[in-house]
C-alpha cells in the first residue's frame, strides 16, 4: 500500500469527532492491517529525516523499555521497600473501584478479548526460554509464603479427609455419597479461603 492510500483510511477515520472512539478505531486499523502502519511509518520527509508516522518502531521501543528496566533494579527494590503507601489498605479502600471496573470488564467481554489475543507459542517461549531458571528461583523467593499458606490449609484439608472417612461405604449408593461430600465439602473450602465466611 503506498502512503496516499493509507493517510485516506486515516483520514476517514479521524473525521469521527469523537476523539477516544477514532483513536481506538486507529489502533486497531494499525494492528490488523500491519501494511497500512508500514506505508505510513518512518516516511523520509528530507534527506537522513524520517517521520515516525505513526508511532515509533516497536522493536526499539520494547527493547528500550528492557534496557532501563534492567539498569532500574535497585530503584526497584528500593521502591518495594519503601511504598508510598501501605498497598492492603489503599487496596482495601479500593474495592468499589473493583467492582466497578469488573462490571465494565464483563459487559465489553474484557476477558474473551483477552484470551483471544493469547499466544501460546510466545508464552511457553518466554516461561522456558531460561530453562525453568526463573521458576526455580521464584519458588524459593516464596518458600516462607508457600509454608505460612500451607500450614493453614493442611489442617483444613486433613479436616475434610477425616469427616469423609467416617462415611459409611458399604454400597454403590454410599461410596457414590462419599465422592459428592468430599466435592461438596473442597468447595466450601475454596469459597471459605476465598473471603465468602464459612463457605457454605
Amino acid at each position: 500500500m503506498d502512503y496516499e492510500s493509507a493517510q485516506a483510511l486515516v483520514d476517514e477515520i479521524s473525521r469521527d469527532p469523537n476523539i477516544p472512539r477514532s483513536a481506538i478505531r486507529l489502533g486497531q486499523l494499525y494492528t490488523e492491517r500491519p501494511e497500512v502502519f508500514e506505508a505510513l511509518h518512518n516516511r523520509e520527509i528530507a534527506p537522513g529525516v524520517r517521520k515516525n508516522n505513526p508511532g515509533p518502531d516497536a522493536s526499539h521501543t520494547a527493547a528500550k523499555l528492557v534496557r532501563n528496566a534492567q539498569a532500574a533494579t535497585q530503584d526497584y527494590v528500593r521502591g518495594m521497600q519503601n511504598p508510598r503507601r501501605d498497598p492492603k489498605t489503599a487496596a482495601v479502600a479500593a474495592k468499589g473501584k473493583w467492582a466497578e471496573r469488573l462490571q465494565q470488564a464483563i459487559q465489553n467481554d474484557s476477558y474473551g478479548k483477552a484470551v483471544a489475543r493469547y499466544d501460546l507459542g510466545e508464552a511457553v517461549a518466554i516461561a522456558t526460554g531460561d530453562g525453568g531458571a526463573a521458576f526455580a528461583s521464584g519458588i524459593a523467593k516464596r518458600q516462607a509464603k508457600i509454608e505460612r499458606v500451607h500450614a493453614q490449609l493442611m489442617p483444613q484439608l486433613g479436616a475434610i479427609s477425616q469427616r469423609i472417612q467416617s462415611l459409611p461405604q458399604d454400597n454403590e449408593g454410599q461410596r457414590t455419597q462419599r465422592m459428592i461430600q468430599n466435592l461438596e465439602s473442597m468447595r466450601a473450602l475454596g469459597r471459605a479461603r476465598k473471603g465468602g465466611g464459612s463457605g457454605v
